[in-house]
């Protein structure tokens, strides 16, 4: 999922550009963590990054890794601890997870992770996965090559519904990006709704970064999720308009839904899709 310890790592250097000397505070759990309709429960743990002046390198982040915690995921009816194992194709590269548990639509899911003085708790639902009914890639003019996608799909007008939508492109690691402005409230689409998807927003220098390339085969995790899971989902989106923008003030807290820490434990409706760029 979208990288949640970089946004943390990301504004604690920019406080550490100021040359005013800021107080340290204790660390903070931080929890990654989710459980697709039909998928295994994924967590991942770290602790929050002091504020310093020095560069830290994303290798140097290896010692704020939480190895040894007690997981456990309970569906209200039976509780599963989660095993802890290396995997380098998430970051940061070691997950919890089972394979005594898989996610079911409608069920309500609840996460407690114990480590040393570390005690915390979520509780996420995973709402009825909502199908695309069709997926067209959109040519940037000032970028010939360089594509967005657009999805189509029904709303139901009768209920209030979230969406989120992720991307991974082929060959890459397991881990689904959160797409630039990927979160959607169904009180601004209409029945037959139709979304722009752009990528994840990895490099503001290149103005490219939001776009993908002809002939990319695309990987698309498209979302149904709850109100909880929105609320974080839709203060990352802020965070990272805002965040990189001099003329917004950013250090607004990001939603959680974690108590006892950081990050979230998010519940998905998900629908997969494979989607070749060939306009």
């Amino acid at each position: 999922m979208y990288r949640f310890i970089l946004a943390l790592l990301l504004a604690c250097l920019c406080l550490g550009c100021e040359e005013t000397e800021v107080k340290q505070v204790p660390p903070q759990l931080v929890v990654e963590g989710w459980i697709d309709s039909g998928g295994f429960p994924i967590v991942k743990l770290t602790t929050t990054v002091p504020v310093s002046k020095q560069a830290q390198s994303t290798d140097s982040l290896d010692r704020f890794l939480v190895r040894w915690a007690k997981v456990t995921v309970s569906d209200g009816t039976r509780e599963v601890v989660l095993t802890g194992m290396p995997n380098r194709d998430y970051f940061p590269p070691y997950i919890y997870t089972t394979s005594e548990m898989r996610g079911e639509v409608g069920k309500t899911y609840t996460l407690k992770v114990d480590y040393q003085n570390f005690h915390a708790h979520a509780v996420t639902t995973i709402p009825k996965p909502v199908a695309l009914s069709r997926i067209s890639a959109e040519e940037i003019p000032l970028y010939p090559g360089w594509f967005k996608l657009r999805i189509d799909f029904k709303d139901d007008p009768t209920t209030t519904d979230y969406y989120k939508v992720f991307v991974r492109l082929y060959g890459e690691k397991y881990d689904f990006h959160s797409t630039y402005f990927g979160t959607y409230n169904d009180r601004l689409l209409p029945t037959q709704a139709s979304l722009l998807v752009e990528n994840a927003r990895q490099n503001v220098v290149n103005p490219t970064a939001t776009f993908f390339k002809r002939y990319e085969i695309v990987n698309i995790k498209f979302c149904h999720i709850d109100s909880v899971s929105y609320d974080f989902w839709k203060s990352m989106d802020d965070y990272q308009s805002e965040g990189r923008n001099p003329l917004f003030n950013a250090m607004q807290n990001i939603h959680t839904n974690i108590q006892g820490g950081l990050g979230y434990w998010c519940g998905y409706g998900a629908s997969y899709y494979a989607y070749q760029i060939l306009n």
